[in-house]
């Protein structure tokens, strides 16, 4: 497989292995979550590779009866929706937050036991190598190096 092919692959898989997704903030009133009962939250997303992410949005989908909603005053509740794009997210360890105020969700209309509600999963995303040209191009000492060689004669 050439470089390029292999660097293909690494950019196909990159969401699998560099970044993370995590429902954080939420919030909704009371101690436990009641039927039809509105809460809000956003989703972290972490780069942990090397490539630097610029256009990432999200599909959040609402599970099991849940639906989900938008930031906003207006926006409606739905089954799904895709997010405005994040702001870019830095390499090797970046963590951005969905834009302005937090995203909205609605239990269920029936009591159940605990199970997922929401789901959030990468829709889209552009990659730079920015970072890896340049903070990885730095000379390492000892790597490349010439020397001159010759013989030397007595007098």
């Amino acid at each position: 497989m050439s470089v390029f092919e292999q660097m293909v692959t690494d950019v196909e898989t990159y969401p699998e292995t560099n970044v993370q997704l995590e429902i954080v903030e939420v919030t909704y009133s009371g101690s436990g979550l009641n039927e039809d009962e509105h809460g809000t939250f956003r989703v972290k997303v972490t780069n942990t590779g090397p490539l630097v992410l610029t256009d990432v949005t999200l599909r959040i989908k609402g599970q099991n009866g849940a639906l989900v909603a938008n930031n906003g005053a207006a926006a409606p509740f739905v089954s799904h929706f895709v997010t405005s794009p994040l702001p870019t997210s830095g390499a090797h360890n970046d963590s951005q937050l969905t834009i302005g105020s937090p995203l909205k969700f609605q239990a269920p209309p029936e009591a159940a036991a605990s199970q997922d509600l929401i789901q959030a999963t990468l829709e889209d995303w552009d990659g730079e190598l920015d970072h890896i040209m340049n903070a990885h191009s730095d000379a390492q000492y000892g790597t490349a190096k010439a020397t001159f060689a010759a013989e030397v004669f007595p007098k």
